[in-house]
Order: structure tokens, then C-alpha cells, then sequence
């Protein structure tokens, strides 16, 4: 690749490919606010309380009250890069197209970062009190694994979480193998599912396969299970470059990756902490 034929908008665009496709923690949060964040620090997540429903009765008067809206501040406040080369002698000895696999193995690495600091997030926010978990860690069975899911799905349905509502249920891979027997669908052949980063299916909730799940003080891991809406998840390619540096034959590229993640609707996600 010779330097003066870099795109920065076809770079940014593979590397934004790899961002999106890589599935994990972030896929499965609320992108909707993602175009509001360019030269963003910080997005406003707008909402509204609920009217008060009163009953009526007639020849009384009417209580009226203010209609009131809340709001929560999604930080864009964490950044990655990545900054490599490669010499001009491995290129003319290479198959064609090694920058460009590195620069989508940088995306894949990006992704990660951005699965870790979810998994961060939803673990402060377990730790602060304002995620529900169960209290202890559970020793995950063949016998109990379906079970360990129902017990998870009632805190959410008493929580108002609809019973159709498609959820995530995101596990180790022990507890994958453990439950597989037990699904209503496995995705070998389902490419919805499989484009969704699921393994296999448990009436609504997707379940899938997550490396990156929090570790409690207790030496727990936490699993997720949510609806899409839980956690606000936004990042973008900030900036990628080409350049050629002054003390090697190398082609170069570096890239920031900036991004933020924040829980918004407690409610809707309860963590199942197991041994």
C-alpha cells in the first residue's frame, strides 16, 4: 500500500465494521443515542415520570399536577488507540491485504475494550445498589440451570419487564454447556440468532456465550441477563491516520476509538452471580 493512497473513510469504515460485527456486551446495550455523540463529551438521555392515574368522581374537582421530565447524562468519557506499522519488506513478502487485517484485528481488539468497561459498569452499579443481583453466589447445575433462569425472569417480570419482551441472558460458556440440553432452540442454523451473538434460545431470551462478565469480590462471576434497553452504549472511530515514519520503511496507521456506557433502566437487568 503506498501512503498517498490512504483513505482515512475507508479505514475508519473497516475498522467500524469490525467494531459492530464482533459481538459481545455492547451489542446488546441501546445504541440509539450513537449519532449524537460526534465532538460529544457527554450525551443527554431525556425521559419523563409517569402521570399520577387518580380516580374520578363525579361532581368533585380534578387534581392537576405538573407533567415532569428527568433526564441522565451518558459520559462519553473513555479512549482507546491503537498505533502499529509494518515494514515495507513484510508487506512485499506477504499476501495481499496484511495492513488491511490488521487494522480489522485493531477493531476486534476495540470492540473488547468497549465489552470490558460494560461489564465494568453494570458491576459499580451492582456494587452502588442500584442493580438488582442475587445474594450469593449460585453453583450452576444440569438440574438447576433452568431454573437458576426462571428464578432471574420473575425479578424482571416483577419489575414490569413484559413476558414477550426478547431478552439477553448473557453466560459463562460452563453455564452454556450446562444448559444446553435444556434450550428451546439452538442457533446452528438460525442466522437471526446467530447475527445476534446467541448460542441458542430459551423461550424469549437469547442466551449467549460472554468472556468478558464482571468478577465479584467474592471471586463470582456475574451474568447478565436484560433487555436491550438497560444499559446506553455509544462509541465511535474518532480519528484513524496513515503515516509514513521518519526512522523505518514501514507503512503506519493509528486510530482513537472514543465511547462510554452507562445503566439506565435498572429495572431492567438483573445479574445472576455464579460460583
Amino acid at each position: 500500500m503506498a501512503i498517498t493512497h490512504f483513505q482515512r473513510t475507508v479505514w475508519s469504515a473497516k475498522i467500524q465494521t469490525a467494531l459492530e460485527t464482533t459481538t459481545g456486551l455492547k451489542n446488546h446495550s441501546d445504541y440509539e443515542f450513537e449519532g449524537e455523540i460526534k465532538g460529544a463529551k457527554e450525551v443527554k438521555i431525556l425521559g419523563v415520570q409517569r402521570p399520577t392515574i387518580s380516580t374520578y368522581v363525579p361532581g368533585t374537582k380534578l387534581t392537576r399536577e405538573q407533567g415532569t421530565d428527568n433526564s441522565q447524562l451518558l459520559k462519553i468519557d473513555q479512549y482507546r488507540y491503537f498505533n502499529f506499522d509494518v515494514e515495507d519488506i513484510d508487506q512485499a513478502q506477504s499476501q495481499k491485504g496484511l495492513l488491511a487485517t490488521l487494522t480489522a484485528e485493531a477493531g476486534k481488539g476495540l470492540a473488547e475494550e468497549a465489552d470490558k468497561y460494560i461489564a465494568k459498569v453494570v458491576k459499580d452499579a451492582v456494587d452502588a445498589g442500584e442493580v438488582q443481583a442475587s445474594a450469593s453466589a449460585v453453583s450452576v447445575t444440569k438440574t438447576n440451570s433452568i431454573a437458576t433462569l426462571e428464578e432471574a425472569l420473575t425479578v424482571l417480570y416483577a419489575n414490569n419487564v413484559k413476558t414477550n419482551e426478547e431478552l439477553y441472558y448473557e453466560v459463562t460458556p460452563k453455564v452454556f454447556s450446562l444448559m444446553r440440553q435444556s434450550m428451546t432452540e439452538l442457533a446452528t442454523t438460525n442466522v437471526e440468532m446467530i447475527k445476534k451473538g446467541a448460542v441458542g434460545k430459551y423461550g424469549n431470551t437469547l442466551i449467549c456465550i460472554d468472556n468478558n462478565l464482571p468478577e465479584f469480590d467474592d471471586k463470582s462471576k456475574g451474568m447478565f441477563l436484560r433487555t436491550k434497553k438497560a444499559v446506553a452504549y455509544a462509541g465511535q472511530i474518532d480519528s484513524t491516520e496513515a503515516y509514513r515514519p521518519e526512522d523505518s520503511f514501514s507503512d503506519a496507521v493509528k486510530g482513537l476509538f472514543v465511547f462510554g456506557a452507562k445503566v439506565v433502566r435498572p429495572e431492567q437487568i438483573y445479574v445472576v452471580k455464579v460460583a
